[in-house]
């Protein structure tokens, strides 16, 4: 029995305010917008509040004990959950943290075992986990419904069940994974203007664009769910097709780490006939500058715009105009005024007409950069630390 194993861990429950954060985390050091790169913000805005923070991450590379980052090995079963109960006995925490996302860990269903020996050890007074997606998770051939078993109880494991997309709550509560313990806490961004980085003609400078052309961007990786293919054919429409007007691919194609279950990205092919330009994966002031130096940035998502991907979040705290799809739940955007703007999912035709308007009427421009600027002032990581805070203290 794993509790044999690790009865010698056991230490007797901490009371008191919270202090101290352990995050645990399958990515690490973090990708630009990854799962990784939240904590990262997070534990920052944490820090603010006056808590110390400690990660335990599965990426070997990230391991820095004196920085309180600590590689957890998940070669062989239960290798992974023994590390981070040693962790925990060292660093005392009052919030365990579990960052969810299918396919970052090696063993999802472990998750499950930490979560039960954190409680039944005393290691923490408090189970947090954060879902960054509710998707089920790979545990190995015809696993059938213990896939879904294991995010449903790691949900109800938890104290306090935090769901980036307010979408994924929703769903979540519906098919049970309980209601009382569940909010609402999007991601902010990952990508923020430097003092630096200048307005649109310096950014265009910079980067050796002309001034004169119609830019619209795109960041993030080109999987087929985040309506690339509609944005080129958009592109190619009368309204947009000519030689003023430019798409810029921004950053990396597709992930550089081995996610597991991550999108393929489209084919080159899907670009046939647009005037582009590729950046390639950039690091992040080189996106910032990017970001700044296009006219809109289209994220025709064709679930929809969701908190649950970071490159909205990124647009808009660049004061950038955005034309994505309408949201299926309301609170990222007031979807009643101009803070973004809107095409149905997979229509090329009505993403033509908005990026045309934005192209064509300066005020609309203004009026859309205003909004993104709204929009983040709305959702600052020293915002979402504080909420988290709340939830830790509720659920404490």
């Amino acid at each position: 029995m794993a509790v044999d194993r690790v009865a010698g861990l056991a230490t007797s429950p901490i009371v008191g305010p919270v202090q101290r954060i352990l995050f645990v985390t399958g990515e690490y050091p973090p990708r630009i917008g990854g799962v990784g790169d939240h904590v990262v913000r997070l534990a920052e805005g944490l820090r603010t509040q006056g808590l110390t923070c400690f990660v335990a991450t599965e990426s070997r590379s990230a391991d820095q004990p004196d920085a309180g980052i600590h590689a957890v090995a998940s070669q062989y079963p239960l290798q992974a959950v023994l590390r981070i109960l040693q962790i925990a006995r060292r660093v005392r925490p009052d919030v365990v943290h579990v960052h969810y996302q299918a396919g970052a860990f090696a063993r999802p269903g472990e998750l499950l075992v930490l979560a039960w020996l954190l409680k039944r050890l005393g290691q923490t007074n408090c189970l947090v986990v954060t879902f960054h997606d509710i998707l089920q998770p790979y545990l190995f051939p015809k696993a059938g419904r213990l896939r879904e078993r294991v995010v449903r109880g790691l949900a109800r494991s938890a104290q306090a069940a935090i769901y980036v997309d307010e979408s994924d709550r929703r769903r979540a509560v519906a098919h049970g994974y309980g209601e009382a313990t569940s909010r609402w806490i999007p991601a902010g961004p990952t990508i923020e203007p430097s003092a630096d980085t200048g307005d649109r003609s310096a950014a265009r400078e910079r980067l050796g664009l002309d001034a004169k052309d119609f830019i619209v961007g795109f960041f993030g990786f080109r999987q087929a769910s985040k309506g690339v293919g509609v944005l080129a054919d958009a592109l190619r429409r009368p309204e947009l097709g000519g030689p003023r007007t430019l798409l810029a691919l921004i950053g990396a194609a597709s992930p550089t780490a081995d996610l597991r279950r991550s999108e393929p990205p489209v084919p080159a092919s899907t670009f046939a006939g647009v005037r582009l330009v590729d950046t390639g994966e950039q690091p992040s002031d080189r996106i910032s500058q990017w970001l700044v130096a296009c006219d809109a940035i289209a994220l025709p998502f064709l679930d929809g715009l969701s908190a649950r991907r970071g490159s909205f979040m990124n647009a808009v705290a660049h004061g950038v105009p955005v034309v994505s799809t309408h949201p299926p739940s309301l609170g990222l955007v007031d979807v009643g005024t101009d803070e973004a703007a809107f095409a149905p999912s997979g229509d090329a035709a009505a993403l033509a007409v908005e990026l045309a308007a934005i192209r064509d009427d300066p005020a609309h421009r203004q009026q859309l950069a205003r909004g993104s600027r709204a929009i983040a002032s709305r959702h600052t990581w020293v915002a979402i630390a504080r909420r988290t805070l709340a939830a830790y203290a509720d659920a404490g």
